[in-house]
């Protein structure tokens, strides 16, 4: 069972990605400590209290999620987050928790309020990775499952002196998510790689074969980059060799004869345009010649507008999901308010109602039915007093619900302004990074195609050399070897 989580802010933004039903196939609030009834509201309530303490993070988020081969009864989630309350420290504190399922598989969020409003101070959040650990170890026990190691209180730093490190971390199911592929297959074929080649130049060699281009990453030793441009660290990729090992054995390669990650990017885009340039066997099976630098370049240009207009369509089709999705998220809570609001009105007009037409009691009220009973007139008046205080009473709520639906018209119109101008400046940064990029790559298109004509001309003298000393070793007897 794995348990994250930490202390934040932006009620907002967690709310919309809590009640996102674009990633997720259902979602289902299972309990909001709130008289809101509605989870942005709360958790909106909640971050607002902390502006009495000296702390900014209101609100502490954790995801609770067991292995894919465990169903989780109610009692079970509803175990787990007490457990998980008890070990953060955050017994009694208003909570909310949502569960998500996706392909089959159900993980649940929960959220805390930090402030403690006896004392309104911030409830701390230091060692939560190990409170994590904690409920998740007694958790696992007590439902019968399979221990998942950590690094903290899960850890026996005897047996395991090292930190474990997840199979695939989180940003790599993104990338491969991203780039349509299997992060296990990906690695058992890189692996396999490494392993059938004995010298650090084979496998180069053997990675351009297979369509990957090694690498200087900026902070790590060795990266690859596929034939799309997406960027892979080596070490991640090959199972059971640690870094230090992997390090000796790429010693044999000079970092300097390697490209840089623009640069291979550039070298990738180019080898997937470049046409079949082997040599024809007649004059009329003969490949066209090789485009120049200038067309080249013209044509990196052409492809980088395409991928930035792609890009660009990509883009404006999430943030219209978000948009809308957002819209959803608002107008049913707007209609939530507004009933809770209605229900509340309609309790005051029967009060109104109540109080207004009581019939008094007593010797006084019985002297005074008599009297209207004797002057219908009176009672006349009467009736019409009340009916009109009722009226005025009914017109009073009438302009205080259409100032309620204002006020929330205004608060949706204000939250989609804010998401809209949001989605704006994405656009910016995009096309920014764009120019940016354009600049970049054909600054760097140049030296990328140098490089690559270094790297075939240093591959045709090792087939020539290899072929010599076939023909040296495969010579007639007594011919010097």
């Amino acid at each position: 069972m794995i348990i994250k989580g930490k202390s934040r802010g932006s009620p907002v933004q967690l709310a919309r990605h809590l009640l996102r039903t674009d990633t997720n196939e259902t979602v289902k609030i299972v309990q909001l400590d709130s008289p809101t009834g509605s989870l942005r509201e709360a958790l909106r309530d909640w971050q607002f209290i902390s502006t009495g303490t000296q702390g900014s993070k209101g609100l502490y988020h954790a995801n609770i999620s067991p292995d894919a081969r465990y169903v989780m009864t109610p009692e079970q989630w509803q175990r787990a987050v007490d457990v998980l309350e008890k070990e953060l420290g955050f017994d009694g504190q208003p909570r909310a928790v949502v569960v998500h399922e996706k392909h089959e598989r159900q993980h649940i969020h929960v959220v805390w309020q930090r402030t403690d409003i006896d004392t309104m101070k911030m409830i701390p959040d230091s060692f939560n990775y190990v409170a994590h650990e904690r409920a998740s170890l007694a958790l696992e026990k007590e439902f019968g499952h399979e221990i998942v190691p950590g690094k903290h209180a899960k850890r026996d730093r005897e047996q395991q002196p090292e930190f474990p490190g997840a199979e695939i971390s989180h940003a790599e199911w993104q990338q491969a998510e991203r780039a349509g592929v299997d992060p296990h297959a990906f690695k058992d074929a890189i692996t396999a790689i490494y392993k059938s080649c004995d010298t650090a130049p084979a496998f180069q060699t053997a990675l351009e074969e297979h369509g990957m281009m090694l690498a200087k990453g900026d902070r790590r030793d060795y990266v690859l980059v596929d034939i799309d441009g997406q960027i892979y660290s080596l070490s991640r990729q090959i199972k059971g060799v640690p870094s230090k090992d992997l390090r000796a054995f790429m010693a044999d390669i000079d970092r300097n004869t390697i490209p840089t990650v623009e640069q291979a990017k550039a070298m990738q885009e180019q080898r997937e345009r470049a046409p079949d340039t082997a040599p024809a066997e007649n004059p009329e099976t003969a490949q066209p010649p090789a485009p120049s630098k200038d067309e080249e370049a013209a044509a990196l240009e052409q492809a980088l507008r395409e991928r930035h207009a792609e890009e660009g369509r990509q883009l404006r089709q999430r943030q219209d999901a978000e948009y809308q999705q957002t819209a959803r998220i608002l107008a049913d809570e707007a209609h939530e308010k507004l009933a809770h609001f209605d229900a509340l009105q309609q309790a005051a007009k029967e009060r109104f109602v109540r109080d207004t037409y009581r019939a008094n009691t007593g010797f006084k009220a019985f002297f005074e039915t008599i009297r209207e009973t004797l002057n219908p007139k009176i009672l006349a008046e009467k009736a019409h007093t009340r009916a009109e205080a009722v009226a005025g009473f009914k017109r009073q709520q009438e302009h205080e619900r259409e100032d309620r639906i204002a006020d929330l018209d205004a608060e949706q119109a204000a939250d989609l302004a804010d998401l809209t101008e949001r989605h704006q400046q994405q656009q910016r940064e995009h096309d920014a990074r764009y120019e940016t990029e354009r600049d970049r790559y054909l600054r760097e298109h140049e030296a990328a195609a140098k490089l690559l004509a270094e790297i075939e001309e240093r591959r045709r003298q090792e087939e020539e050399q290899r072929i010599e000393r076939d023909r040296n070793r495969d010579g007639p007897p007594g011919r010097a070897r």
